[in-house]
Parts: C-alpha cells; sequence; structure tokens
C-alpha cells in the first residue's frame, strides 16, 4: 500500500512538472516604447502626458496588451524623451504582426517660446490629442515577430509620435489634435534588445 502511495505521488509530482515547463516557455518579454524625436531643428517643447496602453495582435481583432492604461509623460521633440509605457512585461511569444498605441487623455502641453506653425506662443498651451472625445487609436501593421524565449533578451516595440507633421497652426486654432492626424503621423518599428 505504501508502494502504491508512493508511486502516485511521484506520478502525480512529474506530471505537474511536465505541466510547468509548456507554461514558462510559452511566454517572452516585450516592452512598448513611446517617443517624439526631434525633427532636423526641433521648433517645440514641452511634454505629452496622459493614459496609454500599448498592445500587440496576430490578426488585428485579439490584442495582448502589455499592461493597463499607465500615466505616461513623453518629451516632445526630444533626442532623450523615449519613455516605456508599461515597462518590460511578460508577453505570448507570437507570432504577431500588428501593434497598438491607444492614448486615453493626452495632452500635448507647449512651453512658451515654441514655435507652431509660424506661430511663436507666448504662453505655455495644452492642446488635448485625440479630438472630441479625447481618445486616439493608432494600429500600425509591421513584419510578422515574436518575442524571444532568450530570458536575457526582450522584443521592444517603439512608437514614434512624430508631432512635427501634427503640431500646426491649424491645430492651435482648433484647440485639439484629430485622431486622423495622429493616426497619420506616428509610426512604429520593433527590434530585440538584451535586458
Amino acid at each position: 500500500m505504501q508502494r502504491v502511495a508512493r508511486w502516485s505521488v511521484l506520478v502525480t509530482a512529474l506530471s505537474l512538472v511536465g505541466c510547468e515547463d509548456p507554461v514558462a516557455s510559452a511566454s517572452g518579454r516585450a516592452e512598448g516604447i513611446v517617443a517624439d524625436s526631434p525633427t532636423a531643428t526641433p521648433t517645440v517643447t514641452g511634454s505629452l502626458a496622459g493614459n496609454v496602453v500599448v498592445s500587440f495582435s496576430e490578426d488585428g481583432v485579439s490584442w495582448v496588451d502589455l499592461g493597463s492604461p499607465n500615466g505616461v509623460t513623453v518629451q516632445i521633440q526630444s533626442p532623450t524623451g523615449a519613455t516605456s509605457a508599461h515597462g518590460e512585461q511578460d508577453t505570448p511569444l507570437g507570432p504577431f504582426s500588428q501593434v497598438r498605441l491607444v492614448l486615453d487623455g493626452v495632452t500635448a502641453r507647449l512651453k512658451a517660446g515654441s514655435v507652431v506653425g509660424g506661430t511663436t506662443l507666448s504662453a505655455d498651451v495644452d492642446v488635448p490629442l485625440g479630438g472630441p472625445d479625447h481618445l486616439a487609436e493608432v494600429v500600425v501593421a509591421l513584419a510578422p515577430f515574436t518575442v524571444p524565449t532568450d530570458p536575457a533578451m526582450r522584443r521592444t516595440v517603439v512608437f514614434e509620435l512624430r508631432s512635427a507633421l501634427w503640431l500646426t497652426a491649424a491645430v492651435l486654432q482648433a484647440g485639439s489634435v484629430s485622431d486622423a492626424a495622429i493616426q497619420a503621423a506616428i509610426t512604429a518599428s520593433t527590434r530585440i534588445d538584451p535586458r
């Protein structure tokens, strides 16, 4: 009877170990970064602040969020202003072919002295992104990619905001940046980085 009980415990332990291995190997590490690199001559200083969510998808229907909506600040037209949207996260391996950036309640805070569409701002100006509902969703199709299984590496997706394309005189006059202007400007790329 003791021998049967020992075999039962051993078989159960081995089956649990066997179940854990696929789960552990079915995920990797990923990070979403939001940046607004400057043009040749930056004309605007300030920041973007609000909630963002970065997601991956294989088919554009089902999305894997890298985290919940997170309040971040990104420096406008800054070579050193890249900001992690959620920090490094566990995510399924993929494959993925689309990435998404959701901007919720994000505002561009432009400093006095910035030049927008030929107009020099005499005072700080706040410009909401995403039109009347203050919400914009940008989906970018990429070459299919996966998340590395190597624990020393991670997949990094970089969203480039390219504010020089949507910070215009018309935006100042309208008082907000439309969804269409944001979607037309933002690009995304992906790379493998060491952790």
